[in-house]
């Protein structure tokens, strides 16, 4: 499974947690599952 390099929120390298099955960042807290971006921060209006 692929991961993301970097962090969509700052930019910064993404870590994978020793579980690797999530990756985060140091700099802002994002956090994700591994292979794919959390999208809670898009809103989409209809």
């Amino acid at each position: 499974m692929k991961h993301l390099k970097i962090c969509p929120k700052c930019n910064a390298n993404l870590k994978l947690h020793s579980d690797s099955e999530t990756q985060y960042c140091d700099i802002c807290s994002y956090w994700t599952k591994a292979g794919t971006a959390r999208l809670d921060s898009i809103m989409i209006y209809g």
